[in-house]
């Protein structure tokens, strides 16, 4: 009985070294940055994203402006080339991925949000440059960061 708590208490430990916050880069534009990013498995840039897995980020923000509706948009940059990441729908809709709150969320409100990526098996193991934003139903940017990343084979 003691050997699963020493195991258990083993693995949270871990667990946390995996998700400290990240120093990101900000977006273009002088966009609002969140207070701080974890990324599970990446405590440096660039992230190394797995092939064939997802890629979990939690984000603490304070909200710059009412809102009614979130949404995740991602876009990356690799190889000089510039393109939206799509996300599965249930996956873009922010508001889905509050933790502690809901929307609508009120200016000022500190709000803390996830967002779990999937790195599907075919992407190109590449450099890129991955652009997070959460905008709301006027597409102003609430929160906005970026990280350098690679695609990588487990």
């Amino acid at each position: 009985m003691m050997y699963r708590y020493a195991v258990l208490l083993v693995a949270l430990v871990a667990s946390g070294s995996l998700t400290e916050a990240l120093q990101t880069r900000a977006c273009t534009n002088q966009r609002p940055q969140p207070a701080s990013v974890e990324i599970t498995g990446c405590t440096q840039m660039p992230c190394e994203l797995i092939r064939g897995s997802d890629v979990a980020m939690r984000l603490e923000w304070e909200a710059p402006f009412a809102a009614q509706t979130l949404q995740h948009r991602v876009v990356a940059t690799a190889l000089g080339i510039t393109a939206p990441y799509e996300l599965p729908p249930d996956r873009a809709n922010a508001c889905n991925w509050l933790e502690g709150s809901a929307c609508p969320i009120s200016q000022g409100e500190d709000i803390i949000s996830t967002l779990s990526m999937p790195v599907l098996p075919i992407y190109p193991l590449v450099s890129l440059v991955i652009e997070v934003s959460i905008l709301d139903e006027q597409a102003r940017t609430q929160t906005c960061f970026a990280i350098d990343a690679r695609v990588v084979v487990a």
